[in-house]
C-alpha cells in the first residue's frame, strides 16, 4: 500500500459494515463518499448501488483509488480530486465520511483540524444541502471527538459502535 494513503483499517471496516447496513435496508440511486483514502468502502459496495462519487483532497489517494477501480473492472464509480464538496455537483440519496479526526499533526489523512473536529464540523454544516429529499448522511466519529457537541449542534442518530483499546468508534447518520 502507498504510505501516502489511508490505509484501511478498523475503522474503514466498521464504516463499511454500517454502510452495507444501510443498503440493505432501502435503494440508494446516487451515493459520495467523502474521503475516500484508498477507495476500500466505495469499490466494496459499488455492486450494491447504481451510481458512486468518490472524492478525496489527496490525489495520491484519487490516483490509488483509480488504479484498483480499474483493476477490478468496476464502472459505476468515479474518483476525483475534491476538499470536500469544492468540486462535487449535484445532490445524492448517500453521502458517507470517514474524516481525519485527530488533533492538529501536519498528516491530512489523520488531522480534522486543530481540535480534530473542525473538518467535521464543517462537512457536517454542508451536508444536508447535498442531500436528496430522504438522503441519508453518514459519519465516522472517535472518542476523540466532542461527540455530546456534534450531537447536539447536527442533530445526529447513533448507527453503532466499536470500541477498540485506545478509542471507540462510532457511527452516526444524520437525516435530510
Amino acid at each position: 500500500m502507498n504510505t501516502e494513503v489511508y490505509e484501511p483499517d478498523e475503522d474503514t471496516y466498521f464504516l463499511t459494515e454500517q454502510i452495507k447496513k444501510l443498503i440493505k435496508s432501502r435503494k440508494f440511486e446516487s451515493v459520495l463518499e467523502m474521503g475516500i483514502g484508498s477507495g476500500y468502502i466505495s469499490l466494496s459496495i459499488a455492486d450494491k448501488v447504481n451510481k458512486i462519487l468518490g472524492v478525496d483532497i489527496n490525489p495520491k489517494a484519487v490516483e490509488f483509488a483509480e488504479k484498483s477501480r480499474k483493476e477490478q473492472k468496476i464502472e459505476n464509480v468515479e474518483f476525483r480530486i475534491s476538499n470536500l464538496f469544492e468540486k462535487v455537483a449535484g445532490k445524492f440519496d448517500l453521502i458517507f465520511f470517514n474524516p481525519p479526526y485527530l488533533p492538529g499533526n501536519g498528516d491530512l489523512s489523520c488531522e480534522g483540524g486543530e481540535r480534530g473536529q473542525e473538518l467535521i464540523e464543517k462537512f457536517l454544516s454542508e451536508v444536508r444541502n447535498r442531500l436528496n429529499e430522504g438522503g441519508v448522511g453518514v459519519i465516522l466519529l472517535s472518542s476523540f471527538n466532542n461527540i455530546s457537541e456534534l450531537k447536539r449542534r447536527f442533530n445526529l442518530v447513533k448507527l453503532g459502535e466499536l470500541e477498540l483499546f485506545f478509542e471507540t468508534l462510532y457511527c452516526y447518520k444524520l437525516l435530510k
